[in-house]
Order: structure tokens, then C-alpha cells, then sequence
């Protein structure tokens, strides 16, 4: 199905990927991927980032539709459920969850309950969870901090936060919480103006709370209108 090496550092920690990375500003630095993945079958990819699970008040900060924790995570677990399959590859730019304390157990209680077979995980700042391979059963779940990801002959670049510099065709990405409306949450609302047309956020908040797949974003990529 797929073909894959990893060099994930490990050490790269969040305060130098948000010195390099965050909000899209470059400051010459160039980081390379930390996990290489080319993906034989476009059908089973899909992306996505920032669902928060466990964190209710994401609700109130990105005006999410939702009463309780556990109508969003319920929400998102079946909104995930009904377009990825089970041997499906999932790209995830990272904000996966607010866990309360450090590693994967409660990670794993929101995995058991996803349909994948192969899980990405590019970290991000609300992220604690340790870069390696995880194995459950019939699930993989790889942590890195920067993925790139090869499909169709195309290049695509996955990290939590944008980038002004990528050595790829596209890179997709998430933590400025892009609506519905084109605007961001918070402090980061001028990023959208700063992205080209090859950057897409793949966040939850403007793509109906459910992974992209492989081909909606290639449409979305055509589509774009940015310079």
C-alpha cells in the first residue's frame, strides 16, 4: 500500500519549531521532514488537523456547534468514521487532542475508536505525546513533527503550522484555525492573507469537522484564488 522511512528527531523541541514555524514566518532556518511516506493508493488518504478532542473550550473559541465534550468528540469520531475506511492513511497536522498528561494512553482511547490503518501524527504545541511508532493491534500510529508525503507523483509537505518556505508542491497544515468564513481565530486572523495558493489548512473548523481526502483536496488546490 505504502512505502516508508522515518528519521524522526525527537529532540526538536516546541519552542524551536514555534521560533521557526509559527504563523508562517521564515526566519531563514530551513527544517527538514522528519518522516518520508509515498502513498501508492490515493483513494485511502485523507488529512486533517486540530480536532481537539477532550478540549470543550475550543468550542467557544472557534464557535463550534456543540453543547458538551462529548457531543464534539462523538461528533468528530463519527464525522471521521464515515469517510475514512479502515485501511485508510491518515494525515494529521496536529492539535489531535488536549490530554492531560504526557505519552499515548489517552491518545489511544480516541484511536480505538477511529477507522485507519496508518496514522500520521505531526505534532502540535497542545500535542504531548513523544515522536516514535506506536502499534495497536491492526493500527499504526507514526508521531513526527514534519512529514512529507508523496502521492501521484506530487510532493506534500505536513506540519502543524504554515510555512513560508517548503520544498514541496503543496503543504497543508492546521493551528490557525481557519472558518468558514476565511477568518482565523485569535491573534493569528492575518496568516490567511499571507499563504499562497498551494497552503491549505486542513483543520476541522473549515472543513466540516471531517477529514479531507486525498482527491477533495486536489480539487481545493485547483480552486484556490490566492496570489
Amino acid at each position: 500500500m505504502f512505502t516508508f522511512f522515518a528519521s524522526c528527531w525527537g529532540k526538536v523541541t516546541a519552542a524551536l519549531m514555534s521560533a521557526i514555524l509559527s504563523f508562517g514566518v521564515s526566519v531563514g532556518t530551513y527544517i527538514e521532514p522528519t518522516f518520508f511516506l509515498k502513498v501508492e493508493d490515493a483513494d485511502k488518504l485523507y488529512m486533517s488537523s486540530d480536532s481537539h478532542f477532550q478540549h470543550f473550550n475550543i468550542t467557544k473559541y472557534c464557535h463550534r456547534p456543540f453543547e458538551s465534550r462529548k457531543e464534539m468528540d462523538d461528533a468528530l469520531i463519527a464525522n471521521w468514521n464515515s469517510v475514512v475506511p479502515e485501511d485508510g492513511i491518515v494525515v494529521h497536522c496536529g492539535d489531535f487532542m488536549l490530554p492531560h498528561k504526557n505519552g499515548d494512553k489517552e491518545y489511544k482511547k480516541i484511536w480505538d475508536n477511529l477507522n485507519f490503518k496508518t496514522l500520521i501524527l505531526c505534532r502540535g504545541n497542545h500535542d504531548r505525546i513523544d515522536c516514535g511508532t506506536y502499534v495497536y493491534d491492526n493500527k499504526t500510529v507514526i508521531v513526527v513533527d514534519i512529514a512529507m508525503i508523496e502521492v501521484e507523483g506530487i510532493k506534500i509537505m505536513a506540519c502543524h503550522y504554515p510555512m513560508l518556505s517548503y520544498p514541496a508542491d503543496y503543504q497543508v497544515f492546521g493551528h490557525i484555525h481557519t472558518l468558514y468564513d476565511g477568518t482565523c481565530y485569535g491573534i493569528d486572523g492575518d496568516v490567511v492573507e499571507k499563504l499562497r495558493k498551494t497552503q491549505y489548512d486542513v483543520g476541522v473548523d473549515q472543513n466540516g469537522y471531517t477529514p479531507v481526502s486525498y482527491w477533495q483536496l486536489v480539487d481545493i488546490f485547483r480552486n484556490i484564488s490566492r496570489k
